[in-house]
Order: structure tokens, then sequence, then C-alpha cells
């Protein structure tokens, strides 16, 4: 915006060409007129897509992001660098259908070791019992370290999670989910938070389960 001084013919009121020229308490001005919005490519409406698709996914679970991302905020919040890891890395398909890729889904990352998991057993009434072993006990790798177990149903859409059910030193946990899931193909994740709360593992897929 500039000011304009009166000239032989006073001030400028009103548009000329793409220029307007206007008056604000006696001082006249002139500005340029704002373009219009163009219209978003076809590129642009493709990642608004991704970003809702994956935004919408990452909503319910923003108490886990906030701490599983914890260590990698910086100028970002947790569930931005939740967010960003997502779009670059597991979202699969081609527009406008859009998907997950559960195995390369992360919720936490961190320094503390994971461990393997040996047997994920399918129970009666919608129960589900895993198996695990550790390494030696060490900073990274404490017995009293708490797991937590993320399971998806794609079907319903729902989450369901459990957080501190089990330590690290029990080597398995029992989880009982909604009697709704019975019959339906889950996905599942596991990873640790320490004691204090201020430490995680990277999250690990456990795998693709049918709910009996």
């Amino acid at each position: 915006m500039a000011r304009y001084k009166n000239g032989i013919n006073g001030p400028v009121s009103g548009k000329i060409g793409n220029v307007v020229g206007a008056t604000c308490r006696g001082v006249a001005y002139l500005r340029s007129m704002s373009e219009g919005t163009a219209a978003p490519t076809q590129k642009q409406i493709n990642q608004r897509l991704k970003f809702a698709l994956v935004m919408g996914w990452l909503k319910p679970l923003l108490n886990i992001i906030n701490i599983g991302y914890q260590i990698l905020t910086g100028y970002k919040t947790s569930m931005n660098r939740a967010v960003s890891y997502h779009l670059k890395e597991a979202v699969t398909g081609n527009a406008p259908d859009y998907g997950i890729d559960f195995k390369k889904a992360i919720f936490s990352r961190g320094e503390l070791l994971t461990s393997w998991i040996l047997e994920v057993l399918c129970l009666v009434n919608a129960v589900l019992k895993i198996k695990w072993d550790n390494l030696p006990a060490s900073a990274f790798n404490n017995d009293k370290d708490k797991a937590n177990f993320i399971i998806y149903n794609p079907a319903k859409e729902a989450f369901v999670t459990f957080e501190g059910v089990a330590l690290r030193s029990d080597k398995e946990a029992v989880l009982e989910l909604p009697e709704d899931f019975m019959g339906d193909v889950v996905q599942a994740w596991m990873h640790y938070v320490n004691a204090e709360g201020n430490a995680v593992s990277t999250s690990v897929y456990v795998g693709e389960l049918v709910v009996a």
C-alpha cells in the first residue's frame, strides 16, 4: 500500500486497472487489488485427502502420541511429528482411495529396547494373550518398564488401548477386547514406557489377528 499526495486532479478514488484508490482519515492511499484465490491443483487436493486421513486416524491416540513422540518435538508438537511421519511413510493407495499401511504405523519413537514377540494367542470371548522375551536388563531395558498395546479394528474404525497393563518382566499380557470385536480382523502394536513416563521404546507391529 502506498500513500498518495494530491496531484493536479486531487486524490484517487475507486478502481483504476488493478489499483484501488481510497481515503482513510483524510489520507489518500493506493493499493493493489487482491488476487483471486486460485483453484487447488490435483496434487494439493490429494495431499489434503492424505492429511485428513492421517489426522483423523491418529486423533483418538493423542495421549499416547504425546508421550510416544515427546523426545522428538523441537518446534513441532508430538502430533505434528506423528502426522508428518505417517504422511511420508504409511499412506498407501491411489487418490482418492488412500489407506494406512498398518505395518509401517509407529505410535512411539524412543531409545528403550523392544522385546521380541514369542506368541500371540486369540482366545475365546475376544481375549488376546501376548507373550514376549527380553534382552538382559540395562538402562534401556528395565524390568519395571510398562507395556502398552494398541489394537485397531478397521471394520469398526475403532481403537482400543491398553496402557501399563503389564511390566516388561511379566513377559506376557492378557487383553480383553470389546465383545463386538469377535469375528473381526484387528491390527496390534506394542511399546514400552518407563516408570517415570519420560522415555519410550519405538512401537513394534505385533500383527494382524482374527478375534475369536
